[in-house]
């Protein structure tokens, strides 16, 4: 069906039982219902219709429209034609004489939130959350560390007594009690075996609900930035690089020093990062967002 030459109202096209405004470019969103009497032009609405559309000024009835010279048209469109790419029915900014309305925009305000809306989890959640996962690790994890630890800690023992027994006897120059080989062995085998642990819990939990529990406990959610749902594998081993893998490196002496300044970067950079992301994040293009924002 071809599209009326001239603004006017005009049977819908969509529904015999109405007419609806056409602007002169494309069809509007205006509507009224129609009079007994079949449209053979331009038709007026009923003015008992809820909602009138206000003529145009100048313009001398229902129907009629302010002329416009034919300059004033955008180039290579005709008077009646729809502009290419338009939408129906004025849905589109831009229509002509002011009848269409662009859409407006979307806007969470200031609250941090991924590209899809989801809201960005806050720091000291985050952290809490750490804290709670931590715990749950370790205490997971002690069937398996708890003879390494004792072995470490049964080295340096003897170590300490004896430095206490000098401190007691007002000796000055005792020496402070300081790791030995034998001890760093037994940390060595520690720092692992609880890194393979965590690493496991961590995988485990986030690439079937995206969320530990100390994260579900505290109702956040892990995931890609671009895209809602559970971490693929590879992002979830991403994301224990820094924070669990750096473990490993805390009984040597000069690794540990660097390896903890790296995970301190990790655990601030979300106070000041607009995405919220700490280094992991950024790593493994992921964001924890709260399932309790709305």
């Amino acid at each position: 069906m071809a599209n009326p030459q001239s603004p006017g109202w005009y049977d819908d096209p969509d529904n015999p039982q109405q007419l609806r405004y056409f602007d002169g470019v494309v069809w509007t969103r205006h509507t009224s219902p129609r009079s007994t009497r079949p449209a053979s032009g331009p038709v007026a609405p009923q003015q008992s219709a809820p909602e009138q559309l206000a003529a145009p000024q100048g313009a001398q009835s229902w129907g009629q429209h302010p002329q416009y010279p034919p300059q004033q048209y955008p180039p290579q469109q005709a008077p009646g034609q729809r502009p290419p790419g338009q939408y129906p029915y004025g849905e589109q900014p831009h229509g002509r004489g002011g009848w269409s309305r662009p859409p407006a925009p979307t806007s969470y305000g200031t609250q941090a939130r991924t590209p899809d809306g989801e809201p960005l989890a806050g720091w000291w959640k985050r952290a809490a959350a750490r804290i709670i996962d931590w715990i749950i690790v370790w205490v997971v994890a002690l069937p398996l560390t708890g003879y390494f630890l004792y072995r470490a800690f049964a080295e340096l023992w003897p170590a300490v007594q004896d430095y206490a027994k000098q401190v007691e006897a007002g000796n000055s120059s005792a020496v402070t009690p300081s790791a030995t080989p034998e001890m760093v062995k037994w940390l060595v085998g520690y720092s692992v075996l609880l890194t393979l642990v965590a690493t496991v819990y961590e995988v485990f939990f986030t690439t079937r609900s995206g969320a530990t529990p100390g994260k579900k406990a505290l109702g956040l959610r892990v995931r890609l930035r671009e895209q809602p749902g559970p971490l693929p594998v590879q992002a979830a081993l991403q994301r224990t690089v820094i924070p669990i893998g750096g473990n490993l490196f805390a009984s040597l002496p000069l690794l540990s020093q660097l390896v903890g300044l790296l995970q301190v970067a990790d655990v601030l950079l979300p106070l000041v990062n607009e995405r919220k992301q700490a280094i992991h994040d950024l790593m493994a293009k992921t964001n924890v967002v709260d399932t309790r924002k709305y």
